[in-house]
């Protein structure tokens, strides 16, 4: 995992091109250094996830993901978790807090 922080956001990005339940934990750990900052989760790396990652992200708050692969977007639209979590395109939209992806109503054909 790589840890940057810059104006008062603390982005990780996972490595691991699975979150698996290991990542997931290693994930829970270094969240617990993030009082005061804005949080993201930069998942450029990240292709795919386990359910325990998912089932955790529900846990989270006030975090941020970005660059989020087509396949993991479709997966948090469909368990509604878009409308939790604050979803962004890029690290520089995250950092100045535009161009939010917002809830589309779509179907997995």
């Amino acid at each position: 995992m790589e840890i940057n922080i810059k104006d008062n956001c603390y982005i990780i990005t996972p490595l691991s091109p699975k979150l698996t339940e290991r990542e997931t934990q290693r994930l829970n750990e270094e969240l617990l250094n993030t009082q005061g900052f804005r949080v993201a989760l930069d998942m450029s790396f990240v292709q795919d996830c386990t359910f325990n990652f998912i089932e955790e992200i529900k846990n989270y708050k006030n975090i941020s993901l970005f660059n989020i692969s087509s396949d993991i977007f479709a997966i948090l639209t469909s368990m509604n978790l878009d409308k939790k979590l604050k979803l962004f395109v890029s690290e520089l939209d995250f950092l100045n807090d535009t161009h939010q992806l917002l809830s589309r109503k779509f179907t997995l054909v």
